[in-house]
């Protein structure tokens, strides 16, 4: 398996045509693919998912808000793979001072070359095994609220668009194909 400085890691992607073209991508930073979505083969992504991370010697990168929304609200899936095997969950997120985002309902970021990143990494956080479906929902809202303020910390540093919470991918569709105007229109300062 690949290693991306020093951290050997799988990636959760779609199995449509932009998971892998974006797998493929990934591969040249040292990841791997388990193909699959919370709408695509969940139960084989959770049970290949878990038996890669019991075994230790692999991280997973998981895309927080699924394949189709709503946009930057976290799906269960990180929660049961941390709940099930131990493992912590890390928010991360990135920036950058000249990016290309994407007319999607993910608002999907591009970063030019020789562009400036800044990333950051949030604290572990672990998951009981035992933990109950309410505390498990006070969780997951803790680490979404998380990683929203990471995101919108680290754009407005960089003055970008503010990325709209709760965009669904139906919804963006419609509007799109409606006409209406789907660009990004709020700046942080």
């Amino acid at each position: 398996m690949g290693v991306l400085g020093g951290l050997r890691a799988y990636i959760v992607a779609s199995e449509l045509t932009d998971g892998h073209i974006m797998a493929k991508l990934q591969r040249l930073f040292g990841m791997h693919a388990i193909y699959g979505s919370s709408s695509q083969s969940p139960v084989s992504v959770l049970r290949k998912g878990v038996s890669m991370l019991r075994r230790g010697d692999h991280a997973m990168c998981i895309s927080p808000d699924g394949p189709k929304g709503p946009s930057m609200r976290l799906q269960d899936g990180a929660l049961y793979f941390a709940k099930m095997t131990g493992a912590p969950i890390i928010p991360v997120c990135f920036s950058t001072n000249h990016p290309c985002f994407q007319n999607r309902w993910d608002r999907y970021l591009l970063v030019y070359p020789f562009s400036k990143i800044k990333c950051e990494i949030g604290e572990p956080i672990y998951i009981s095994s035992k933990i109950s479906q309410g505390d498990f929902e006070k969780k997951r809202l803790e680490i979404e609220n998380i990683m929203v303020n990471q995101l919108r910390r680290l754009d407005s540093e960089f003055n970008l668009y503010v990325v709209e919470q709760d965009l669904v991918a139906s919804k963006f569709n419609a509007l799109k194909h409606a006409g209406k105007d789907t660009r990004m229109k709020k700046r942080y300062k």
